[in-house]
């Protein structure tokens, strides 16, 4: 189930933000793999566990800003070509950034770029958070469909 101030944001930027849904959201990423492998070109990937997040922030008008403040940023990519799609049970949302210059995420401009932005407006600094998952490419669970 989705937090309720996630579903509060959500309303706010319907016409603005696109998520994926989980099945629709592999599949984009199996399209994703395949493009990449052709082009070799690389992407980064990011996983944010609602569950983490209410471990970072606590109070509830927090965990609000933030999610006003993600979505803000999300409707205003400039790339047009990166992916956002919840996870599987709803569990969390998650990030795709194609055709990163990097795999790390200490050195993806994107995610770096991302995550800057949320901290000027929020002070929240979502790279120092604990549960976050990172990966070069998807886990392997998408390769098991």
């Amino acid at each position: 189930m989705l937090p309720e101030e996630l579903n509060l944001s959500l309303r706010r930027y319907k016409n603005k933000v696109f998520i994926y849904a989980w099945e629709y959201f592999t599949k984009r990423i199996h399209e994703e793999l395949l493009r990449s492998v052709l082009e070799e070109s690389q992407f980064f990937y990011v996983e944010i566990y609602f569950n983490n997040i209410q471990q970072e922030l606590t109070i509830r008008n927090d965990r609000a800003k933030f999610w006003d403040t993600f979505f803000e940023m999300l409707s205003m990519q400039k790339r047009h070509s990166d992916l956002c799609g919840f996870l599987k049970n709803n569990e969390g949302i998650a990030l795709l950034f194609v055709n990163s210059v990097s795999n790390t995420k200490e050195s993806n401009p994107a995610w770096n770029r991302f995550c800057n932005e949320i901290k000027a407006k929020t002070s929240f600094d979502m790279q120092q958070w604990n549960g976050i998952v990172y990966a070069e490419y998807p886990p392997k669970e998408f390769f098991l469909n």
